[in-house]
Protein backbone atom coordinates (compact mmCIF):
# COMPACT_ATOMS: atom_id res chain seq x y z
CA UNK A 1 0.00 0.00 0.00
CA UNK A 2 1.43 3.66 -1.15
CA UNK A 3 0.62 6.68 1.39
CA UNK A 4 0.48 10.02 -0.38
CA UNK A 5 2.73 12.28 1.63
CA UNK A 6 0.07 14.50 2.24
CA UNK A 7 -2.19 12.18 3.94
CA UNK A 8 0.32 10.93 6.29
CA UNK A 9 1.38 14.82 7.32
CA UNK A 10 -2.60 15.01 8.08
CA UNK A 11 -2.17 12.01 9.91
CA UNK A 12 0.77 12.97 11.99
CA UNK A 13 -0.96 16.70 12.39
CA UNK A 14 -3.98 15.02 14.25
CA UNK A 15 -1.99 12.48 16.47
CA UNK A 16 0.00 14.96 17.46
CA UNK A 17 -3.34 16.64 17.98
CA UNK A 18 -4.85 14.53 20.01
CA UNK A 19 -2.04 13.53 21.80
CA UNK A 20 -1.31 17.57 22.97
CA UNK A 21 -5.06 17.78 23.90
CA UNK A 22 -4.46 14.76 26.20
CA UNK A 23 -1.59 16.61 27.76
CA UNK A 24 -3.97 19.78 28.17
CA UNK A 25 -6.42 17.85 30.18
CA UNK A 26 -4.49 15.68 32.22
CA UNK A 27 -3.14 19.32 33.74
CA UNK A 28 -6.92 20.73 34.31
CA UNK A 29 -6.58 18.35 37.35
CA UNK A 30 -5.21 20.10 40.09
CA UNK A 31 -3.99 17.16 41.63
CA UNK A 32 -1.39 16.95 38.63
CA UNK A 33 -0.62 20.33 38.15
CA UNK A 34 1.78 20.63 41.05
CA UNK A 35 3.51 23.76 39.97
CA UNK A 36 7.35 23.99 41.67
CA UNK A 37 7.58 27.21 43.28
CA UNK A 38 10.51 29.33 45.14
CA UNK A 39 9.95 31.87 47.55
CA UNK A 40 9.94 35.07 45.52
CA UNK A 41 6.79 32.83 43.70
CA UNK A 42 5.10 32.34 46.69
CA UNK A 43 5.24 36.09 47.69
CA UNK A 44 3.68 36.61 44.75
CA UNK A 45 0.76 34.25 45.74
CA UNK A 46 0.09 35.90 49.18
CA UNK A 47 -0.29 39.38 47.14
CA UNK A 48 -2.63 38.25 44.66
CA UNK A 49 -4.67 36.84 47.32
CA UNK A 50 -5.94 40.82 49.16
CA UNK A 51 -9.42 40.70 48.17
CA UNK A 52 -10.10 36.45 49.11
CA UNK A 53 -9.60 34.85 52.59
CA UNK A 54 -6.41 32.33 52.06
CA UNK A 55 -5.36 29.34 54.36
CA UNK A 56 -2.11 28.04 53.35
CA UNK A 57 -0.91 25.09 54.94
CA UNK A 58 2.25 23.46 54.94
CA UNK A 59 2.91 19.54 54.54
CA UNK A 60 5.02 16.57 53.21
CA UNK A 61 4.11 13.13 52.39
CA UNK A 62 6.61 12.03 54.75
CA UNK A 63 5.09 13.94 57.71
CA UNK A 64 2.87 11.74 59.75
CA UNK A 65 0.59 14.36 61.13
CA UNK A 66 0.22 15.99 57.58
CA UNK A 67 -0.94 13.25 55.93
CA UNK A 68 -3.61 12.43 59.44
CA UNK A 69 -5.30 16.49 59.08
CA UNK A 70 -5.34 16.10 54.99
CA UNK A 71 -8.03 14.97 54.77
CA UNK A 72 -9.62 17.60 57.09
CA UNK A 73 -8.23 19.83 54.25
CA UNK A 74 -10.00 17.85 51.45
CA UNK A 75 -13.20 18.34 53.21
CA UNK A 76 -12.79 22.02 53.70
CA UNK A 77 -12.24 23.08 50.61
CA UNK A 78 -15.44 20.97 49.77
CA UNK A 79 -17.22 23.03 52.17
CA UNK A 80 -15.85 26.30 51.90
CA UNK A 81 -14.68 26.44 48.62
CA UNK A 82 -16.74 29.92 47.49
CA UNK A 83 -15.78 31.66 50.88
CA UNK A 84 -11.81 30.89 50.87
CA UNK A 85 -8.92 30.02 48.65
CA UNK A 86 -7.30 27.21 49.75
CA UNK A 87 -3.85 26.29 49.15
CA UNK A 88 -1.15 23.43 49.72
CA UNK A 89 2.55 24.10 49.78
CA UNK A 90 4.23 20.61 50.06
CA UNK A 91 7.74 20.47 51.54
CA UNK A 92 8.78 17.17 49.60
CA UNK A 93 11.66 17.23 47.81
CA UNK A 94 11.15 18.32 44.56
CA UNK A 95 12.51 14.84 43.04
CA UNK A 96 9.50 12.79 45.05
CA UNK A 97 7.02 15.05 43.11
CA UNK A 98 5.66 12.77 40.26
CA UNK A 99 6.38 9.40 42.38
CA UNK A 100 5.21 10.75 46.01
CA UNK A 101 3.60 14.17 46.10
CA UNK A 102 1.36 13.60 43.14
CA UNK A 103 0.00 9.73 43.83
CA UNK A 104 -0.63 11.14 47.86
CA UNK A 105 -2.72 14.57 46.31
CA UNK A 106 -5.00 11.63 43.69
CA UNK A 107 -5.15 9.39 46.45
CA UNK A 108 -6.38 11.85 48.60
CA UNK A 109 -8.81 13.46 45.87
CA UNK A 110 -7.34 17.03 46.53
CA UNK A 111 -9.17 19.53 44.86
CA UNK A 112 -7.52 22.76 45.87
CA UNK A 113 -3.93 24.11 44.68
CA UNK A 114 -1.11 22.75 45.86
CA UNK A 115 2.44 24.03 45.08
CA UNK A 116 5.99 21.97 45.98
CA UNK A 117 8.65 24.91 47.48
CA UNK A 118 12.18 24.26 46.60
CA UNK A 119 13.96 26.77 48.76
CA UNK A 120 17.76 27.73 48.59
CA UNK A 121 17.44 29.21 52.34
CA UNK A 122 14.68 27.86 54.36
CA UNK A 123 14.77 30.80 56.52
CA UNK A 124 13.05 33.44 53.67
CA UNK A 125 10.55 30.47 53.35
CA UNK A 126 10.01 30.92 56.85
CA UNK A 127 10.41 34.36 57.62
CA UNK A 128 7.41 35.37 54.39
CA UNK A 129 4.83 33.37 55.93
CA UNK A 130 5.84 33.92 59.94
CA UNK A 131 8.93 34.45 61.37
CA UNK A 132 7.92 33.61 64.58
CA UNK A 133 7.06 29.89 62.72
CA UNK A 134 9.67 27.52 63.89
CA UNK A 135 9.36 25.85 60.38
CA UNK A 136 7.67 22.79 61.74
CA UNK A 137 4.99 21.14 60.28
CA UNK A 138 2.45 20.61 59.41
CA UNK A 139 1.22 24.36 59.51
CA UNK A 140 -1.33 26.22 58.59
CA UNK A 141 -1.45 30.01 57.93
CA UNK A 142 -4.46 31.95 57.05
CA UNK A 143 -5.14 35.64 55.79
CA UNK A 144 -8.24 37.73 56.10
CA UNK A 145 -9.56 39.39 52.61
CA UNK A 146 -7.14 42.16 53.54
CA UNK A 147 -4.11 39.73 53.07
CA UNK A 148 -3.48 40.12 56.98
CA UNK A 149 -2.40 37.37 58.79
CA UNK A 150 -5.54 36.18 61.01
CA UNK A 151 -4.41 32.93 62.28
CA UNK A 152 -1.38 30.40 62.52
CA UNK A 153 -1.82 26.42 63.47
CA UNK A 154 1.15 25.12 64.40
CA UNK A 155 0.46 20.89 64.38
CA UNK A 156 -1.99 18.55 63.75
CA UNK A 157 -5.39 20.12 63.52
CA UNK A 158 -9.07 18.79 63.42
CA UNK A 159 -11.39 19.60 60.75
CA UNK A 160 -13.52 22.05 63.50
CA UNK A 161 -10.39 23.57 65.21
CA UNK A 162 -9.75 24.51 60.76
CA UNK A 163 -13.75 25.63 60.61
CA UNK A 164 -13.09 27.71 63.68
CA UNK A 165 -10.30 29.42 62.40
CA UNK A 166 -11.56 30.17 58.72
CA UNK A 167 -14.91 31.48 60.44
CA UNK A 168 -13.07 33.72 62.81
CA UNK A 169 -11.66 35.29 59.37
CA UNK A 170 -14.86 35.03 56.77
CA UNK A 171 -18.04 36.22 58.81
Amino acid sequence: MIYHPKSVLIFLVILLSFKFSLDIYSQSDPTSAVKIINVSDLKLILEDEKGNATLINVWATWCAPCREEFPDLVKLSNDYKSEIRIIGISADEVKDLDEKVIPFLKNKNAQFENYLIKVVEPEDFINLLDPDWSGAIPATFIYDKNGKQAEVLIGKQSYEEFENAIKRVID
